[in-house]
């Protein structure tokens, strides 16, 4: 495949779209930057870099962005720009082949293809898929959603190497039914949604969107391929051989894990798996299917298990004060995650949530609050409500919970250190208090990142202030 002298504009310049403007230029692309943003808030880093490589900038509104897309024989398109984008639009109007670039990266891989899609769990299974591989001698790498693009590691592709993409449904609307002709369809041996609960609502607009998006990366596959199948998408259309993860089971006593694939049970032993819920037994089912799938044994596996840790801010355990708990699950950015998590935490809970609403009912997450147990008592002590959906939540859970406190600051850190200090005096001694917000981070931090390092700045903040 040749980019060499094609006029070729990229859309979205954060992380994603940077990754595969800098491989484009260096295979000889003529080549067009644009985004939503003024270029001032663009990436100095990356503006700079533009600079030296003769690459034309532009932002995405007005007549010269039009006439540009309309003269390039392909456009590359980060996940966070919408597929009714009007340059979008006007690209397919005129002929101009419109690819994600993780499509067009993928289809540019040499060796085997995992696909890992889900409204929860994708980050985990991915990790762990990988992880399981390099313990059993598979050479593998983890990229596509989470940090790096693949386009970071073109320059290792062999035919030997497995590439594991974490795939988002963003990313899953940028991947064309039919691809241009001198770009290769990509082929995943093995695709695996985990599962399907309402989640950003407020860009696909319904359910069904949702839910469309994900099965559309079980159109890359062949009948010789794999289909993982998790709760919510088992009536999935798929051409591939289906493997389903309600049919895994779990032998508690045993500490094994068995699961059909291609009609032979694969059974492995999980005393070294540390990670808790049954959620998280879903991802490690899903990662072993993966790995039988290309010649891991469950004994190599077995053993790997022991190195594989959570990553952070998913139920990552930070600390304990007085016999306080603090988890910070800052990833939990949906009811389906926040309800998953709270499952797998033993004893009462204050919980810390809000945001930025991503379009979900909140009266969901109040009826499934408030049917959580412990015992005799409540398991939900008291709700910690913070950001844009404050008020929303509020509304949606003081019918079931009347210790609740909506907590209010000038920055996000304020507000997290706030909030912390309110959780503590609400919880008592053998109480956890989790974050797992239900909501985006985006009106108070940059991402579920710099909010759960907000939370354990809060806790560290809390402790030393009352030394």
């Amino acid at each position: 495949m040749d980019f060499r002298n094609k006029k070729i504009a990229i859309m979205g310049t954060g992380v994603a779209g940077a990754s595969a403007a800098r491989w484009l230029r260096s295979q000889g692309s003529l080549l067009h930057c644009l985004d939503d943003k003024p270029q001032e808030m663009w990436d100095k880093a990356f503006l700079s870099w533009c600079g030296r490589n003769n690459v034309d900038k532009c932002v995405c509104s007005g007549d010269r962005a039009a006439a540009l897309i309309r003269e390039m024989d392909l456009v590359v398109v980060s996940p966070g720009i919408p597929p009714k984008h009007p340059l979008i639009e006007e690209a397919r109007r005129h002929g101009v082949a419109v690819v994600g670039e993780l499509y067009l990266a993928a289809s540019l891989w040499k060796g085997p293809l995992i696909g890992i899609t889900g409204t929860n769990g994708k980050t985990t299974t991915t990790l762990l898929s990988c992880h399981l591989l390099k313990s059993a001698g598979i050479e593998a790498v983890s990229a596509g959603n989470i940090s790096p693009p693949l386009f970071d590691l073109i320059d290792r592709n062999g035919s030997d190497i497995c590439a594991v993409l974490e795939v988002s449904s963003f990313q899953l609307e940028h991947f064309p039914d039919q691809p241009p002709l001198y770009i290769k369809r990509p082929m995943f041996r093995t695709a695996v949604c985990l599962n399907v609960a309402p989640d950003h609502l407020d860009r696909h607009g319904s359910m069904e969107n949702y839910i469309r998006a994900k099965e559309r990366l079980f159109l890359f596959q062949s009948r010789d391929c794999c289909a993982v199948l998790g709760d919510g998408a088992e009536s999935f259309r798929t051409v591939a051989q289906p493997v389903f993860l309600r049919d895994m089971v779990v032998d508690t006593s045993r500490k094994r894990l068995s699961i059909t694939v291609e009609d032979r049970k694969e059974i492995l032993d999980i005393s070294a798996y540390a990670a808790a819920g049954k959620h998280n037994l879903g991802n490690l089912a899903a990662a072993f299917t993966i790995a039988c799938g290309l010649g891991a044994s469950a004994e190599s596996m077995a053993r790997g298990l022991s190195g594989f840790s959570l990553p952070s801010h998913r139920l990552e355990p930070v600390g304990s004060w007085e016999g306080v708990r603090f988890v910070d699950d800052s990833k939990a950015t949906n009811v389906h995650a926040v309800i998953n998590g709270l499952n797998a935490i033993t004893g009462n809970i204050v919980l810390i949530a809000g945001g930025r609403a991503k379009g979900e009912d909140f009266s969901s997450l109040a009826k499934q609050l408030s049917a959580l147990r412990n015992g005799n008592g409540p398991r939900v002590r008291g709700l910690i409500l913070i950001g844009e959906a404050a008020g929303e939540l509020d509304g949606a859970l003081g019918r079931f919970f009347h210790n609740r406190f909506v907590v209010r600051g000038a920055s996000g850190q304020e507000v997290m250190d706030k909030a912390v200090a309110r959780a503590f005096s609400v919880a008592k001694q053998g109480d956890t208090v989790v974050l797992s917000p239900a909501c985006a981070s985006f009106d108070l931090f940059s991402g579920y990142r710099e909010r759960g390092e907000a939370f354990k700045r809060a806790i560290s903040r809390m402790i030393k202030g009352s030394a």
